[in-house]
């Protein structure tokens, strides 16, 4: 059957599913996800496989739209009061749940070692490949919910700049943690120095890179003199596009690229206003439907049930780090009373970036022995914080009466 048909259908559905949920007072991304979900190819044969690999761009672009906005939120006049608060926040959230998720499941695999079939070495391996990838929250959907009931404060400025700047805590971690694990499976050649430099090249390579196309896009629309609202969502479209795909190709953190984008365009850009005006009013809600739907039409719910030990360990002490890190954080970092109290749950939705990163380390031969059960703890996981996050946001929103 045409695709086009397949991708109209569940827009419809995932569409009415979104509304009937907000009517109940549930967020309603969380429609567009299960709608996603249940009508996987892995789940039912309804929708042919095929349509996975023809939806990817669009993905792809729907990410970038609503990363670029992430980006705009970042405002250097607004940072520069949460500063202290921020980096604390940033870095006991990310460290707490990296540690804890090594911790107990080196631990439990040393005590249940029947519920792994593999020796400790490569127990040991996995969670050093594992606890990196708690660390990412997926701003895109605690951006959404913030959209969604219209939250603004103190709460919600913070749990999206922590969020927008966990991405290249979560890369540098992974960077270090895959090097270690290299070591551990017998590849020598790779080494801690190496792999800083990849991590640097990454991160501070994509922050340059989507700093120089929103340089672009303003030089542009003022040799342009560009005012019309039109001729703005096409050119946004076709930068923000280009700095995806090109990030892609030269190896850089397309996220952090297309975030950096969205920094320079709110910090420099004359139009700011208008611009990240025209995308919420024209594009946003739109946009927000298909990458939720798409990206659960991409998540395979089996994958569940084939590391479910792993998967528990992971999300339960994943959530435990996150809450209990971010609330230290603030509470060292000198935040408000309500941040310290509600900023844990609004970062408990996981990284996208996560998958990609999965998918990359499983590919590679030096961990065939784990790539499996890597793979389908990262995809398990995130179809449960996908579903937990959003629940934990509107929560932390409305505790600090920003709803």
């Amino acid at each position: 059957m045409n695709e086009l048909f397949f991708i109209g259908l569940l827009i419809i559905i995932g569409y009415f599913a979104g509304l009937l949920l907000e009517k109940a007072g549930i967020p309603k991304i969380i429609g567009y996800i299960v709608t996603g979900v249940i009508f996987s190819p892995y789940t039912f044969e309804f929708v042919p496989e095929n349509i996975l690999r023809s939806t990817s761009p669009l993905i792809d672009t729907c990410l970038g739209f609503i990363i670029f906005e992430v980006g705009g939120s970042l405002k250097w006049s607004k940072l520069k009061n949460y500063k202290k608060q921020l980096v604390n926040i940033l870095l006991f959230e990310s460290l707490t749940t990296y540690i804890l998720i090594i911790s107990v499941l080196v631990a439990a695999g040393y005590i249940f070692a029947d519920l792994f079939t593999v020796e400790f070495l490569w127990i040991f391996i996995l969670a050093l490949l594992l606890a990196p990838m708690g660390a990412p929250t997926d701003p895109t959907a605690t951006f959404a919910i913030i959209h969604e009931y219209g939250a603004k404060g103190n709460v919600s400025n913070t749990i999206i700049e922590v969020a927008a700047l966990d991405d290249a805590m979560g890369v540098f971690l992974f960077s270090l943690s895959t090097s270690a694990a290299f070591i551990l499976a017998g590849d020598s050649g790779s080494s801690i120095s190496i792999s800083l430099l990849k991590a640097c090249y990454t991160i501070m390579g994509a922050l340059g890179f989507g700093f120089l196309c929103g340089w672009l896009t303003r030089k542009i629309s003022n040799f342009l003199n560009i005012r019309n609202e039109g001729q703005w969502i096409v050119l946004l479209a076709a930068f923000i596009i280009f700095t995806f795909g090109l990030s892609s190709m030269l190896g850089l953190d397309e996220i952090l690229a297309v975030m950096a984008f969205g920094a320079y365009t709110t910090n420099f850009n004359e139009q700011q206003e208008q611009i990240f005006n025209i995308i919420e009013r024209y594009t946003e809600e739109l946009i927000i439907l298909f990458f939720f739907l798409l990206s659960g039409l991409h998540i395979d719910i089996t994958a569940i049930a084939n590391a479910a030990p792993i998967i528990g360990i992971f999300v339960i002490f994943r959530i435990l780090g996150k809450y209990f890190g971010a609330r230290t954080g603030a509470y060292f970092g000198g935040a408000p009373k309500e941040v310290r109290k509600c900023i844990g749950g609004g970062l408990l939705p996981q990284g996208g970036i996560v998958i990609g990163l999965a998918l990359m380390i499983s590919q590679d031969p030096a961990f065939a022995v784990i790539s499996d059960t890597l793979l389908a703890t990262v995809m398990g996981s995130t179809v449960l914080n996908e579903i937990i996050g959003p629940f934990g946001a509107k929560t932390a929103l409305k505790k600090a009466g920003e709803i």
